[in-house]
């Protein structure tokens, strides 16, 4: 055998565990790799697809799988694979005793969730998860106590067919709010509350989490969703499996808060304008229009550029490009996200529109702009 295939059967692999292998979970790899790479770690990354289980084991028997991250279900299969020196991360909403991981701030959400909905005048709180999954009773669990310390009336929903749904939903003492384990249930409460003759969000203000443009398009309106911080989760992820590779014999976890995008489904107080300007807060990446704005703001799109330039001395426009420019500002100044990420983070899909837009607004690039130059 040669020396060079030597030093190949020799190196170690670490596998990322993504099933789904959406934008979120490409932005997740390339923060792990990240991660790795800033601590020096001479490991090479795969990504396995779903059923990854039997490569997993495959590879750790061959001695050659030195870490694996993803979202593991079974314990028991995990200690499995330990018994051949594997370190893992779990990846997901939720803890797993005795691993490490990087999770979500649940109690973070609930805070948020809690707060939007409180300012906008609900009556009572529920929250519509599965009973299987430990990561839906996890967040319900921490929600449940959010709404008990406000002394607002809760309700755990786990019905997911229509007509139980639709019943749960009627139920509610109104204006409601609710908090569901994903953007798909939350779609699933917006249709149900509709064919209940119950309207979103005059009688039930609603938010998910996932951030899916696809659920918001087949709810018929902008869900409002907390948007996992995948890049981050990555980077994270990334920096705790170097420790252990190098050594550290805890399991160490990390949480993290994810983005709250307030949209049409849970925007219920405040003026027109109010509203609008609540959405182009949580959403400087939206690439909607006057007319959408309007119909979210509740009225016609002369009418909201005539209150608009009276309150604000603004067009639609330029008060999204403005919002735009403050939060590549902020993000250039407080994070060290690669400028492709603000780009994107602020609607710009094309990093070169960015730089040009950002060159425009404030007489620097962004590389310029983030080193003070």
């Amino acid at each position: 055998m040669s020396s060079k295939r030597k030093s190949l059967t020799k190196r170690k692999i670490i596998a990322l565990a993504l099933p789904l292998l959406s934008e979120g979970e490409i932005k997740l790899a390339e923060g792990f790799r990240r991660g790795l790479s800033e601590n020096n770690r001479p490991e090479e990354v795969i990504v396995l697809g779903g059923g990854y289980e039997a490569t997993l084991r495959r590879l750790a028997e061959q001695g050659v799988l030195a870490g694996g991250v993803g979202n593991f279900m079974s314990l028991a299969w995990l200690e499995s694979l330990g018994r051949n020196k594997v370190s893992f991360i779990q990846l997901g909403p939720w803890e797993t005793k005795g691993t490490a991981g990087v999770t979500l701030d649940l109690e973070a959400m609930s805070t948020e969730a809690l707060d939007a909905f409180l300012t906008g005048g609900v009556a009572s709180v529920a929250f519509l998860g599965p009973a299987g999954p430990s990561g839906s009773a996890s967040l319900g669990v921490a929600f449940r106590e959010m709404a008990q310390r406000a002394d607002i009336p809760f309700r755990l929903i786990q019905e997911t067919s229509e007509m139980l749904l639709g019943n749960a939903l009627r139920e509610l003492p109104s204006p409601a709010g609710i908090l569901c384990f994903s953007d798909y249930l939350a779609r699933l409460a917006i249709l149900a509350a509709k064919r209940s003759g119950l309207k979103t969000p005059r009688d039930l203000a609603i938010i998910g989490v996932g951030n899916s443009m696809l659920e918001s398009l087949q709810a018929g309106m902008g869900i409002s969703s907390f948007e996992p911080p995948h890049w981050d989760m990555g980077r994270e992820a990334g920096r705790l499996m170097a420790g252990l590779l190098s050594g550290d014999t805890a399991a160490p976890l990390s949480r993290l808060a994810p983005r709250f995008l307030a949209r049409e489904s849970s925007l219920r107080t405040g003026s027109g304008i109010g509203r609008m300007m609540a959405y182009l807060q949580s959403n400087p990446d939206t690439d909607a229009n006057a007319g959408e704005l309007a119909r979210i703001a509740g009225m016609s799109r002369r009418s909201l550029e005539k209150r608009l330039k009276a309150s604000h001395g603004e067009t639609p426009g330029s008060l999204l490009r403005n919002m735009r420019r403050e939060r590549a500002q902020q993000l250039l100044r407080t994070t060290d996200l690669p400028i492709a990420r603000v780009a994107s983070d602020c609607g710009y899909q094309e990093p070169a529109l960015f730089s040009t837009a950002f060159k425009r607004w404030t007489g620097s690039s962004p590389r310029d702009y983030r080193r003070g130059i």
